[in-house]
């Protein structure tokens, strides 16, 4: 009978073994990362080495490609850009005066010459509709309106 409940007991602890769990990623971990296109490298040894334990653990365990020979482009410095420039600042006597003393007015600008208006004749007005016939309603609510 301990045998059996034995062999019984054994069984259920191997047979979570046998079984798949939930993972969490279909197909398996190796689809999280990307595979470098090329050599990456760090700005410092301690990056490089991680860069490099990744990269080994693609390798072995994703069957990744070893990456690529890094191309000189990638490396070349970027086109350097013109630095700002920057207005140069008035001495403090213009500034002060500036402050002090009113901005100069500028003479004002003749005004625009409005061009001539056309002559434009008036259209005839429509002739008139003539109201419909009101209704004995109408002429109950509204006694005095001319028929």
């Amino acid at each position: 009978m301990i045998q059996i409940i034995s062999i019984v007991v054994l069984a259920l602890l191997l047979a979570g073994c046998a079984v798949r769990g939930p993972a969490s990623i279909a197909g398996g971990e190796c689809r999280i990362f990307e595979a470098p296109k090329y050599e990456v490298r760090g700005q410092r040894d301690y990056d490089q080495d991680w860069i490099d334990s990744q990269i080994e653990g693609g390798v072995g365990g994703c069957k990744w490609r070893r990456p690529s020979p890094r191309p000189a482009a990638i490396d070349q410095a970027p086109a350097a850009r013109p630095a700002p420039v920057k207005p140069a600042r008035r001495g403090i006597v213009q500034r002060i005066r500036a402050r002090v003393l009113p901005a100069k007015e500028w003479p004002a600008a003749a005004p625009p010459i409005a061009p001539t208006p056309a002559i434009v004749t008036p259209a005839p007005d429509p002739a008139p509709v003539p109201r419909p016939p009101r209704s004995a309603i109408e002429r109950l609510l509204y006694p005095r309106d001319d028929d």
